[in-house]
C-alpha cells in the first residue's frame, strides 16, 4: 500500500514520527535525571501507536518511509 505523499495522512505521520522521536532524544539528554530516558521512551511507544492507529504502521524512525 503505498500513500500519496502530498497528503493529509503522510505529512500528518511525519509530524507524529519526528515528535516521537523528538520525545526518545529529550529523554536522552536529561542525563542521568531520574526518569527522563523513561519518560522519552514512553512518548516514543505513545506516538508510534498513534501513528499505527492512522496509518497503519508503527512508524517509530522517522527517516523510514511509510510503504
Amino acid at each position: 500500500m503505498s500513500m500519496d505523499k502530498k497528503g493529509f495522512k503522510h505529512r500528518a505521520s511525519n509530524v507524529l514520527a519526528w515528535a516521537g522521536f523528538g520525545c526518545l532524544v529529550w529523554g536522552g539528554y536529561g542525563g542521568y535525571a531520574e526518569g527522563f530516558l523513561a519518560a522519552g521512551a514512553i512518548g516514543w511507544a505513545f506516538f508510534g501507536v498513534i501513528n499505527y492507529l492512522m496509518v497503519g504502521k508503527m512508524r517509530l524512525l522517522p527517516w523510514k518511509d511509510i510503504e
